[in-house]
């Protein structure tokens, strides 16, 4: 997911550790350490995947935990901050001894804590990162719980041409992150393999630095859509929950009523309660559909633990990746907990039945899932349909 290049300050090892389970010796049981962003400018994506994970956990350690022996876990705040989850991770492999990682926030911490994780032979499970060639970057221990944003861009072009009739695009993108700039690359190309076209002006940069210290005013880049001769059908945008409200509401207050795209970037209901009403025609990929009977127990989990719903797919996400953690031990690792032997037995799934689809990494650590496609509505997130795009 974001990937913002964040100032290298060391901002100390402030962390909030939480332990479930006895303290088990030996290598008798699993360890996970769990780096989630719960403050900073990515907790709007990893409260809800911590509340998750948690209730996993949980849940498991009561049903008899894994093979018999309950789960333990350590969880740090990474402040959203690349200094401090790097500090945080070798804490985690150097100092409590973990077996396995979870959770990894964004695509930049991702891969920075992901190599760290790759040299101590630590498996990672990343649980929001989206970049499809995480494994090129960090290594054979590095695996993603979601789909790749070649697989979701994808989904979201062919929705968009075959269902919404949409023919023309303007590309809007946060060119200060790999993952909004992968998504709106992969969207471009397969939209045009389609057969639509993307609007641009000659002159025109399709993309906007943001600051979510300074950038509130998106006008430079509205008005190169407003001054096309004609308006695109609809406007992909490859931004976040942090911007991607306020440049919705801003496109409608210029008078451009094109359909709204955009990735699971904006998968959380505060997008629609920012927006308002301007929120009503946008589209987005998801990983969750939260309608589905499927989901019904853990929403009824999750509300019993923490008196609300999930705020986004992540929190689900977080969830599957302790259920295919434990999926994968009992099935393949013989009874072996060594980081290297639940590495292994990872990389055999091929079925895992998650909240969030099937899981296989048969062709890779990035498994190819459904994909669920919603629309924001009233102020709520409603699945409309789901897409197995064609790649």
């Amino acid at each position: 997911m974001k990937n913002r290049i964040i100032s290298a300050i060391l901002i100390g090892a402030l962390a909030i550790t939480l332990l479930t389970g006895g303290a088990l010796a030996g290598t008798d049981h699993i360890k996970i350490g769990g780096l989630f962003a719960l403050t900073g400018w990515f907790d709007s994506y990893d409260v809800a995947g911590s509340k998750g994970f948690k209730l996993a956990v949980e849940e498991i350690n009561a049903a008899g935990g894994v093979d018999g022996h309950e789960l333990e876990f350590v969880i740090y705040d990474t402040t959203s901050d690349l200094q401090t989850a790097t500090n945080l991770t070798n804490k985690l492999i150097e100092q409590d001894k973990v077996d396995v990682l979870v959770g990894l926030n964004d695509p930049n911490t991702d891969i920075a804590c992901g190599i760290i994780a790759q040299e101590s032979g630590i498996p990672s499970l990343a649980t929001v990162s989206t970049l499809p060639y995480t494994q090129e970057r960090v290594g054979d221990t590095a695996f993603l719980v979601p789909y790749g944003d070649n697989v979701q861009a994808a989904a979201v072009s062919e929705y968009a041409f075959k269902e919404l009739g949409v023919r023309t695009a303007y590309v809007l993108t946060n060119n200060t992150d790999e993952y909004t700039i992968a998504l709106s690359t992969f969207f471009q190309a397969h939209f045009q393999e389609l057969g639509g076209t993307i609007l641009s002006l000659d002159q025109g940069d399709l993309g906007y630095e943001y600051d979510e210290n300074t950038s509130t005013d998106f006008s430079p880049v509205i008005n190169q859509i407003k001054a096309l001769d004609v308006q695109p059908d609809a406007v992909f945008l490859g931004s976040f929950t942090d911007e991607g409200p306020l440049i919705i509401k801003q496109l409608r207050e210029a008078g451009i009523d094109s359909i709204v795209l955009s990735g699971d970037g904006l998968d959380d209901l505060s997008v629609a309660q920012i927006a308002g009403a301007a929120s009503n025609n946008t589209y987005f990929s998801t990983h969750v559909n939260y309608a589905d009977p499927v989901t019904d127990a853990f929403i009824e989990a999750y509300r019993a633990k923490y008196s609300e719903d999930p705020q986004n797919a992540f929190a689900a996400l977080a969830y599957d990746a302790v259920y295919l953690l434990k999926y994968a031990v009992e099935k393949y690792a013989n009874g072996d907990y060594s980081p290297a032997s639940i590495r292994n037995a990872l990389a055999q799934v091929t079925d895992f039945e998650g909240l969030t689809g099937t899981i296989s990494y048969a062709n890779g650590n990035v498994p190819t899932k459904t994909v669920f496609i919603n629309q924001f509505k009233d102020g709520e997130s409603l699945n409309v349909t789901s897409v197995v795009p064609e790649i």
